[in-house]
């Protein structure tokens, strides 16, 4: 394994998700990489605000959240970053195809029922469409 890259989102669950993948990539002695994902496909704007701007503030806070992890978690250590526009799981699937990841790392939440059906599983998604390993971190919200 020598590149691992880590899906975080932008809420308190990335430190968890980002301390237990740069665990795992310190064993394996891989490259690491961090993925956030800014996803507009469920906003709906009332046009205060256009769709453009909000991706640029939703860009720029994820952008300061891996910077937050980069110093907290991985202090020091070499981490790329990426934050990307889309469907999560599709551009988790295709920045881990075009980084030539060897592992992806994210979380669940570990949703059910309703809020399952609602709001799908990008883990679930990103397991059963994935062609490289899967390294899911359990997030109890």
């Amino acid at each position: 394994m020598k590149k691992i890259i880590i899906a975080v989102e932008n809420d308190t669950t990335s430190e968890k998700i980002a301390l237990n993948g740069f665990q795992l990539g310190l064993e394996l002695n891989a490259e690491i990489a961090l993925l956030s994902v800014v996803d507009l496909t469920m906003l709906i704007t009332e046009g205060a605000v256009t769709l453009k701007e909000f991706a640029d503030i939703a860009i720029n806070d994820y952008k300061k959240n891996q910077q937050m992890l980069v110093d907290t978690v991985f202090k020091g250590h070499q981490v790329k970053t990426f934050v990307e526009e889309g469907i999560p799981y599709e551009v988790i699937l295709n920045v881990a195809k075009k980084w030539n990841a060897d592992i992806i790392v994210l979380g669940t939440h570990g949703r059910t029922g309703i809020s399952h059906l609602i709001m799908g599983s990008v883990a679930e998604k990103v397991i059963r469409y994935s062609e490289k390993p899967v390294f899911i971190i359990p997030i109890k919200s």
